[in-house]
């Protein structure tokens, strides 16, 4: 136990400081940055991600998935590397003959074409970056981890800061500051680990990458029904209301990016220490430990941010006050997700990966529903209740598919948590008084739901001084 809580501390050091340094950095830009430039901006890096995860194939997912099975792991990494990298290739070489296009599609002006190159260049640094950091993560170098992710924030916050005082206040001191600060970041990363690229030993595997596409292109469709979830919110407020609503949406994504750190920090440890686990034959109950602990922990901080919302809200500008009926809503995300890593399990040591695809399906379903009923009149609200009632069948067909293939634990517990936190967000959406008491109320039930979790993590940590091999 001592062991599998060190490790877990060590993945959390960097993103944790590297919320502090985006929570620095986000006042500074809603302080002068409007709700509307800021918009813009917000769909940069929208489409960077929907590119990005169609360039990587799901062949990420498959190196991960092959990492203890193979022996070499510079050649697996370099095979794993091949396929996204030539199509992060062919992405620049669109934006270079057609920036035009792609500053329309970006920005609704062709004019922007040197951020419009920008795009492309940055598409095959994420490439890199993401092959880099998993190799680093199934090593389980934990503080290495961390500190890079920390290295790569605290660029940005600095290039925001040149920007925004000595250069320019508009949508492009943040779209440049994110991008140079994050090619810094990749520029270290390629220098430290630059023996990964070494082709000297590289013998191209037919059986190989075969096996690996095998795996990874269901998880394309599915990765890529997952980043349309994500991204659907803003494609209709894009579609159906203004930069404004974007704005307000996107700065109400950063307060909830909190918790998609402790997102990151728990996938980022959790993932090879399951697969670990699983190869050696952990029983199932050290799996549902696990999981009862972080569906305690991800709801005490869901409500936490409930209770506190006003004041977490005043970290940003005046113009951005309409975050407080959205971040409910927006918090739901990644509680559900680092949730679901804990239950889906099943669906990943099965290796029906094909699985994955059925799981956006029916979380795609309700999204669009609730956009398009909802976006035109009530703007980010209706964007941020779709998202959030999306994402509580995301973890339901999650659970569900896990547990048809051998992950079967008792889960009642969780759906009822999940589903309160989601009426709260609900509430949380209205402009009643009192709210603050309704939301300890919040608080307190989910405590009575998870009682037996807390009557049991006091027992292990009374016993902690016990020899484990966690």
């Amino acid at each position: 136990m001592k062991q599998f809580i060190q490790k877990l501390i060590g993945f959390s050091v960097g993103p944790f400081v590297g919320a502090f340094l985006s929570f620095i950095t986000i006042p500074i830009t809603t302080y002068f940055v409007s709700p509307s430039e800021y918009g813009k901006a917000s769909m940069f890096m929208l489409f960077q991600i929907i590119f990005g995860t169609f360039l990587l194939l799901g062949l990420d997912q498959a190196y991960t998935r092959a990492y203890h099975e193979e022996k070499n792991k510079s050649n697996l990494f370099q095979h794993a590397l091949l396929l996204p990298l030539a199509f992060a290739a062919l992405t620049l070489l669109v934006t270079l003959l057609l920036p035009h296009t792609v500053s329309k599609i970006l920005f609704d002006t062709p004019d922007e074409v040197i951020p419009a190159v920008l795009f492309g260049v940055t598409v095959i640094f994420m490439v890199l970056e993401r092959f880099i950091l998993l190799s680093i993560r199934m090593k389980e170098k934990a503080l290495e981890y961390s500190l890079l992710n920390i290295f790569v924030k605290f660029a940005i916050l600095v290039l925001t800061l040149i920007f925004v005082l000595f250069i320019r206040r508009d949508f492009l001191a943040v779209v440049y500051s994110a991008v140079f600060g994050q090619i810094a970041g990749d520029c270290y990363l390629l220098i430290r680990y630059r023996n990964l690229f070494n082709l000297k030993q590289f013998s191209f595997n037919k059986r190989l990458l075969k096996g690996m596409l095998i795996f990874g292109l269901p998880l394309v469709v599915a990765t890529s029904l997952s980043s349309l979830l994500n991204s659907l919110d803003r494609l209709f407020l894009r579609a159906w209301s203004d930069f404004y609503q974007i704005g307000i949406f996107t700065a109400t994504l950063k307060i909830a990016a909190a918790l998609s750190i402790v997102q990151t920090s728990f996938t980022s440890f959790w993932v090879p220490t399951a697969y670990r686990w699983y190869s050696e034959g952990k029983a199932i109950r050290y799996f549902k430990i696990v999981s009862d602990a972080i569906l305690l922990g991800m709801s005490l901080l869901g409500v936490g941010i409930l209770i506190f919302k006003d004041l977490i809200v005043a970290i940003l500008s005046s113009g951005y006050s309409d975050s407080r009926y959205i971040i409910g809503f927006l918090c739901l995300h990644p509680i559900m997700y680092t949730v679901s890593s804990t239950t889906s399990l099943g669906i990943d040591f099965s290796k029906k990966s094909y699985l994955n695809i059925w799981v956006g399906l029916i979380a795609l379903i309700p999204n669009t529903i609730i956009n398009v009923l909802f976006v035109q009149e009530y703007g980010a609200v209706g964007a941020a209740a779709a998202t959030a009632v999306a994402y509580f069948f995301f973890f339901t067909a999650r659970t569900y598919f896990s547990r048809r293939n051998g992950m079967r634990f008792p889960v009642f517990r969780h759906y009822a948590v999940l589903f309160l936190l989601l009426v709260g967000a609900f509430v949380n959406a209205l402009p009643v008084r009192g709210m603050v008491f309704i939301n300890f109320l919040l608080l307190l039930i989910a405590l009575g739901m998870q009682y037996p979790t807390l009557v049991l993590l006091w027992t292990l940590y009374r016993n902690r001084k016990a020899p484990s091999r966690l």
